[in-house]
This record gives C-alpha cells, sequence and structure tokens, in this order.
C-alpha cells in the first residue's frame, strides 16, 4: 500500500483499511507470494488464465468470471457433480451411498484435474449440495414415504448437515488430489 493511502485510510473504519489492502493486492495480480512458489493465481475463468484481471477490468472477485467465486465455474462443477453421483449410484452393488461418495470424490479429481485455475470454492458447494440432496433422497427412497417423512421432520436438519459435510470434505479432497496430480504431470522434472 503506497503511504499516501496509508495516513488517508487510517483515520476511517478499519474495514475500509482492509478493503484497501485487499483491493491493492488483488490488483497487483502476479506480484503475489503464490507466483513466486510457483503455483497457479486464483485470477482467470475456467477456461483461460488472465481473462479476469485487477483492477477495473471486467473479472471481480464474485461474478462470471469471478477471482473468488466464478458462477461459469460453479455451473460446471454442479454439472460435473451431479454426473458423477448419478453415474456413482448407477454402480451395480455399491451404489446408494457409497456409489454416491465415490461419484462426489471422482468428479471433483476429474474437475481438478481439467480446470486450469483453483476452484475450491464453487466445487467443495457443488459437493455438499449433491451430499445434502443425496442424504434426504436416500431417506425418502426407503421404505414408506409416511415414514420417511416423519424421520425428515425430526432428523432432517442434522441429516442434511452431516451429507452435506461429507459431500464437502470429499469434492474439497478430490479437487485438492486432482490439482496436485495436474501440477505433477505439467511441472518439468529438475534434474
Amino acid at each position: 500500500m503506497q503511504p499516501s493511502k496509508e495516513r488517508e485510510a487510517s483515520d476511517g473504519d478499519p474495514m475500509d483499511d482492509l478493503d484497501d489492502l485487499l483491493d491493492d493486492d488483488l490488483a497487483d495480480g502476479d506480484g503475489g507470494s503464490d507466483s513466486a512458489a510457483g503455483t497457479d493465481s486464483d485470477a482467470g475463468s475456467v477456461g483461460g488464465p488472465g481473462s479476469a484481471t485487477g483492477g477495473s477490468g471486467s473479472g471481480g472477485r464474485v461474478g462470471m468470471d469471478g477471482r473468488w467465486f466464478s458462477a461459469k465455474a460453479f455451473a460446471l462443477a454442479l454439472f460435473t457433480v451431479g454426473a458423477g453421483v448419478f453415474v456413482g449410484g448407477l454402480i451395480p452393488l455399491i451404489g446408494g451411498t457409497i456409489g454416491t461418495a465415490g461419484g462426489v470424490f471422482l468428479a471433483a479429481f476429474l474437475l481438478g484435474l481439467a480446470v486450469s485455475t483453483r476452484r475450491y470454492v464453487e466445487t467443495g458447494i457443488a459437493g455438499a449440495a449433491a451430499g445434502a440432496t443425496s442424504a434426504v433422497t436416500s431417506v425418502l427412497g426407503v421404505g414408506f414415504l409416511p415414514i420417511g417423512l416423519d424421520y425428515l421432520s425430526q432428523w432432517g436438519l442434522p441429516l442434511v448437515a452431516v451429507g452435506g459435510g461429507a459431500g464437502l470434505a470429499l469434492a474439497l479432497l478430490g479437487h485438492y488430489f486432482g490439482r496436485d496430480l495436474r501440477t505433477g504431470l505439467t511441472e518439468d522434472i529438475g534434474g
């Protein structure tokens, strides 16, 4: 942060100071510590690096091509995880809960392998939604519908929390391992 901005921001609200720091850091682009370490920066959309630029460009923090949350990346993650849950549920003998969990993990893994930028937020939300939805539908699909509805009225919120938490954890792990494999495949071997 520039010295003139420090004097101006110091007599205001502390949250304004934090916002100014974040704006300055994010506007720098590749000048942060992530690029020095050789990792990807969060800037960019799903398809190409550098399409969301800092400052007054079209890409912001949140939006269609946001740096922190991208609606395009979320739609892709939601579709991929949904397809993984569907395919995982079709596997004979291990479908159901195990197949759904495996589908979330595998879909997030493939998404991390295919996408050039880190999209943990979008993938995590998609995995949590898939886990929560799977938990509710598995209760409603077992036995007689009024019994399932009674069970949901008593235990619905904890069931959604556990299913969403499991889906979130599996999606984040899968995305992490996919990104790790992508980094290993694309990086030169030092000798």
